[in-house]
Order: C-alpha cells, then structure tokens, then sequence
C-alpha cells in the first residue's frame, strides 16, 4: 500500500497557496492509494479557511483521510470540519491495513489529548490480522530542532503504552511543521512537516511524506516540493511488545485478594488484617464465608494486637459469582475457588499464635508473588 502523508496546509494567513497546488498535482502523479491529512488544514478554523481546503484536497485523484488539528478547532472550526471532512475520528480498512484517525485537539486550546473515552475506542478497532496505523495530529514524543517543547500529548504516556501494547506497526501526525521519524520500542512515529504554511522548520522546501507499507516493511521517504526528495530508511515491521513493557502495568496496578472458608472463621479474620497490614496500597483483601459467617473472633483479635496489627472484621458471605471481582482466591477449606492453604482452625490461645505466624509468613509469601503478576 503506497500512502502520501501531508500535515498543515493553514489556509489563510499563513498559506503559501503555489506550494499547496504544486503538491497536489505531484501526488496526483504518485497514484497514493491514500492521502492522510493530519491536521491544521485552516489557521483560524473559520468557514472561507475550511472550504478552500475542502475545495483544494478534492482535486486529489485519491481517496484521503483527514483528521482535524489544534487551529482547526479555533471559534466554531470544528463544524466546518464536519462539514467539509466527515467525524472527527475515522477508520479506513482494506484487507492489510487499518488506518485509526482520532481527534486530539480541544476546543481553543493548543495543547493535545486523546482521552481514556478515544484510547478505548482505539483499542476496540484495532486488527491483530492486519497492519495498524494510528493518525493524529498532535505530537506524542518530542520533536529535535523545533524550540522550546509545547503541545506534546497530555496523555502521552498512556498513548505511548497502548501503541506499544497493541503492536501498533506505525503513527503519523503533524504539528510542528517539522518532518521526523523515529522508533519506539516496536512502532515507527513518523511525521510530516508543513505542505502549506510560511513557517517551514529545520527544512530547505515545504515538504510530505511517502510511504509504502508491505507485510514485513515500511519504506518512507521524504519529498520536497521544488526540491526533489529523499530516502528516509527502510524498516522492518515487527509489533510484538517487548515483555517489559508489560512488566511495569502489572506491579503498578490494583491487586483484590478474597481470603475465605465455609464460615469466616479466625484464620481468615487473620489474614485479612494480615494481609491489610503488611501489603502495599495498590492492594486490598477481604474475608468471607460462603455459609453462616462467624461474628468477629476476639482472641485472633488479642493475638494480633500483641503484634501490633488491628483487626476489624465485617461479616461477609460470598457465593461464586462474586470471584470475579478478585484478582486471586486464597481458601482455608477445600472449596473448589482458589488456593487451599492448609491450616487448622485454632483452638487455644498457643494454637492462635501459631497460626497466625503461619498466615503471616504465607501472606508475605503472596505479596510478593501478587507484584509480579
């Protein structure tokens, strides 16, 4: 698949409009089976801005696909957008490739955000079977040689993670008037500098780029548009995550542990606290019965005192259909729902201290396997 990739025309004060009309007949020769468009087709987002651009891409022989940039949401530029280039987030699908466009402006604002709501969006339109591409407008890693750094991504780093997870193969996006490329982990960033606009950054000509994707590559070069172009590199595609990458989400996040028997007895009223008290704050236990819960037992409370640890003990039955809300199951009778550790109910007051040195040792046991999973 060959794509032309063209970013910041800026219609209107900043239009440079020769430029833009050279372009247009170049691609038109390059025969693009898609022109992406990211962004920043107006400066101000106002009608006359919006519709002459609207009225300059459609002399493209191409098919294009165009998603809005930070000036384009200036004033009411946003409708326009609509108007003239459909949503504001798009997908394009042939049998190899996915194209995911997002909206990463907010209204009058220079700064980009994709947002939790568009980051989940993409994660449901992405194809394991097939080349993904995401593009957007705003920046998600700093550009060289473009002054001081503004505009990157506020949710950058959540992007960055789901891209790399998914096995994005590539990202295209403008803003900077800047033309660059670089690999993160496994996914190729490219972007575009300014087809339109006076501010040309860092580069002799206004300038696009050209890229031809096959299963296992991505070829890109970078074409001026009086001055000839140039090969950027050849690469290969390979989206599989790094096992690190992952590691870091999973100490990080949210770990629920259910500690249970048939009536919620002392051992699970011990490890509760236990496990309360010596975890660290991304997780939390809970104690059980699937029968007749016990009410609060007062010499596992003493014992655990003498160690300095405070038991509190709501009675709680749980049946099967509540294990999905735990991440793991520990169980002091065989019930069929998680790991059995195997401990005796106490009996005497030396029975209770045993036992509860024997939960603490296994709940430290388990923190420290519950931070790696």
């Amino acid at each position: 698949m060959k794509i032309v990739h063209i970013s910041d025309l800026h219609f209107g004060e900043e239009l440079v409009r020769s430029k833009v009309e050279k372009a247009i007949k170049q691609i038109n020769e390059i025969e693009p089976d898609l022109v992406v468009v990211t962004g920043d087709l107006s400066c101000w987002g106002i009608h006359s801005e919006l519709r002459e651009a609207y009225e300059a891409l459609e002399k493209l022989k191409s098919d294009y696909f165009v998603v809005p940039g930070n000036h384009d949401a200036r004033n009411n530029g946003i409708e326009f957008f609509e108007l003239y280039f459909g949503e504001r987030k798009k997908i394009y699908k042939d049998s190899e490739v996915v194209i995911i466009g997002v909206d990463s402006t907010q209204p009058d604002i220079d700064d980009g955000y994709i947002g939790f709501e568009q980051r989940r969006w993409i994660e449901e339109n992405f194809r394991k079977d097939r080349i993904n591409v995401l593009a957007l407008h705003h920046h998600i890693v700093p550009i060289p040689d473009t002054g001081r750094e503004r505009n990157v991504l506020i949710d950058a780093g959540e992007v960055v993670e789901m891209l790399i997870n998914l096995g994005f193969a590539l990202v295209l996006a403008g803003h900077r008037h800047m033309p660059y490329s670089i690999r993160l982990m496994r996914t190729h960033i490219i972007h575009a500098g300014s087809l339109g606009s006076f501010k040309i950054l860092g580069m002799p000509d206004h300038n696009y780029n050209v890229i031809e994707l096959s299963e296992d590559y991505v070829s890109l070069k970078l074409k001026f548009v009086d001055y000839g172009e140039i090969d950027v590199g050849r690469y290969q595609i390979k989206t599989e995550a790094p096992e690190s990458v992952a590691i870091y989400r999973k100490v990080g996040r949210p770990k629920r542990v259910l500690f249970v028997s048939k009536d919620g007895d002392a051992r699970v009223q011990m490890a509760e606290a236990l496990f309360n008290k010596l975890s660290p704050y991304n997780m939390l236990a809970e104690g059980a019965g699937v029968d007749e819960v016990s009410e609060e037992d007062k010499v596992a409370r003493e014992v655990l005192n003498e160690i300095g640890v405070e038991m509190i003990w709501r009675k709680k039955k749980i049946d099967e259909r509540d294990l999905k809300n735990f991440d793991y199951v520990v169980e002091f009778d065989e019930l069929g729902l998680g790991e059995t550790w195997k401990i005796e109910v106490p009996k005497s007051r030396e029975d209770y201290r045993r036992v509860r040195e024997e939960i603490r040792r296994k709940v430290n046991e388990l923190i420290s396997q519950l931070i790696a999973m």
